[in-house]
């Protein structure tokens, strides 16, 4: 039996972790991406086939007067990393990055999310590159930031 999910934040990460999880190439998806999920970051190794989390970067009151005191404005950053050798880095980050984006625009995505919490917005990408070309994989950082409620 699962424990059950009480914050806001945990189902916020829940529900995107549910939309993530469908990138694969069985799904239409460039990547298999999705394979890599998890709730609890680890920066994997050259066998990982992926890694692929989300993580609470900060909240902060909500910029619409009327969310003040009920919701937080939540930054959420989504950490993926794919295999990729020194001839394919631009397009397996450009793959890794688009997936990404289409899993989290699509018109399904609104379901994965319970009422009250707004389905995340997208604020902006940065490349997360190896210090060494032979490390064998290419990553980005993808941050978005959702409305949910304070309790």
């Amino acid at each position: 039996m699962s424990e059950p999910i009480v914050s806001p934040r945990r189902q916020l990460l829940v529900a995107m972790g549910t939309t993530l999880q469908l990138i694969s190439t069985q799904n239409g998806y460039l990547t298999d991406a999705g394979a890599g999920w998890t709730l609890e970051p680890t920066p994997g190794d050259q066998d990982t086939q992926a890694v692929l989390t989300a993580v609470i970067e900060k909240q902060q009151r909500p910029e619409t007067p009327s969310k003040a005191t009920t919701h937080r404005l939540t930054t959420v950053s989504v950490i993926a990393k794919v295999p990729a050798n020194t001839e394919g880095y631009q397009q397996a980050l450009d793959d890794l990055v688009t997936d990404i984006e289409a899993a989290m625009d699509s018109r399904e995505v609104a379901r994965n999310f319970p009422d009250g919490i707004q389905v995340p917005v997208y604020v902006g990408m940065e490349p997360l590159m190896p210090e060494k070309a032979s490390a064998g994989w290419v990553g980005a950082l993808l941050t978005y930031q959702s409305h949910i409620p304070k309790k």
